[in-house]
């Protein structure tokens, strides 16, 4: 696992439809109502938010290897594709286990709780009462507190257990040896310190980057079998919050709660200063997210049902081709049926 071959995957999915940019923005986590609609549209959940410091210079030196090795292509247009070499490359990839659309990067404050919580426990038990703790955030050191209060962290049976509920959580997760070699090289205790991205990548003889997406994928796998768990009560509570419960923007949660007050779209955008086009971008989301949204008080149900025909038999869900199908529906009412009816069905 590589960016290159994340980069692969995606272009997969987006083949011939986007700009390679919209890898950039969906690796970034960017919550504009392109990107949005874009993760729905091909299906893209996983990859969302896995990088979001992901520098352009990196990412434009992975597309310029993959044009090198002949495995994309680009149209006239700037779309970017698979050539038949990378459509065969593809289908030889592992399947990645990402969920970047339901931690959004905060499976990082996941595993900052459980470093520091090890390290605590590691030094305590053996009388050291005194360390430089390994996780400076007040955030975290907050949390860490409260969670080993009135625990009996001195007691080698609570050190136990919880090493127990880590290595069960690490077992049923289906991690690799280099994932769990990574995981547990990155815990600090007694008289040690975790590992940094440079020394493991030199270790397993990998790119940094590539640890850290190895890294990454591990921590989804753990947190999903965490979240399922009846017999890991430390892990869950250590997994608090992490995985995001509220889809939508804020900014799209403001318009929503003047829409169920029963405003227009033209009174919500006076009401909030806004462009109408940054309203309808809130209203495609809504429709994306919200299964209950009301679709047919923008399109004619005859019309919805053309579309996603349409799209089901041609495979694209790009907005100019669909148009040029259907020039009676407005570039709004083509965007809210796909994001309300055919979100991530066609790959």
């Amino acid at each position: 696992m590589n960016l290159c071959s994340i980069l692969l995957k995606i272009i997969y999915k987006i083949d011939g439809e986007r700009t390679i940019y919209s890898g950039l923005h969906l690796l970034r986590g960017k919550r504009s109502g392109q990107t949005l609609q874009d993760v729905e549209y091909y299906g893209l959940k996983a990859f969302f938010g896995l990088l979001p410091k992901l520098s352009t210079e990196r990412f434009e030196e992975a597309i310029k290897h993959l044009q090198g090795a002949g495995l994309i292509r680009m149209t006239d247009e700037s779309l970017v594709g698979l050539t038949e070499r990378g459509r065969a490359q593809v289908v030889e990839l592992p399947i990645y286990r990402f969920n970047g659309w339901d931690y959004r990067g905060r499976e990082m404050i996941f595993f900052a709780r459980l470093s520091l919580i090890v390290q605590t426990v590691s030094n305590l038990r053996t009388g050291e009462k005194s360390f430089l703790p390994i996780q400076k955030e007040w955030d975290i050191q907050s949390f860490v507190k409260k969670a080993l209060a009135y625990q009996p962290i001195q007691d080698p049976v609570f050190a136990s257990s919880l090493g127990e509920e880590l290595r069960q959580g690490m077992h049923r997760s289906g991690m690799g040896d280099r994932q769990k070699q990574i995981m547990t090289h990155r815990l600090a205790g007694y008289g040690l310190t975790g590992w940094t991205w440079e020394q493991l990548a030199q270790e397993l003889k990998l790119d940094p980057l590539a640890v850290r997406l190895l890294f990454i994928e591990a921590l989804h796998k753990l947190l999903a079998v965490i979240e399922v768990s009846t017999d890991l009560p430390f892990l869950r509570k250590i997994a608090e919050n992490i995985k995001v419960t509220t889809y939508l923007t804020e900014s799209s949660m403001r318009t929503k709660r003047l829409f169920e007050e029963g405003l227009s779209m033209q009174e919500i955008a006076v009401a909030r200063k806004l462009k109408q086009s940054t309203i309808e971008d809130h209203f495609v989301e809504m429709a994306i997210h919200d299964p209950a949204f009301p679709l047919y008080q923008f399109v004619e149900a005859a019309d919805v049902t053309a579309v996603v025909a349409k799209v089901n038999a041609s495979g694209t869900r790009r907005l100019r081709l669909l148009k040029a199908e259907f020039d009676r529906l407005s570039y709004f009412q083509l965007r809210l049926i796909l994001g309300a009816r055919t979100g991530g069905e066609v790959s």
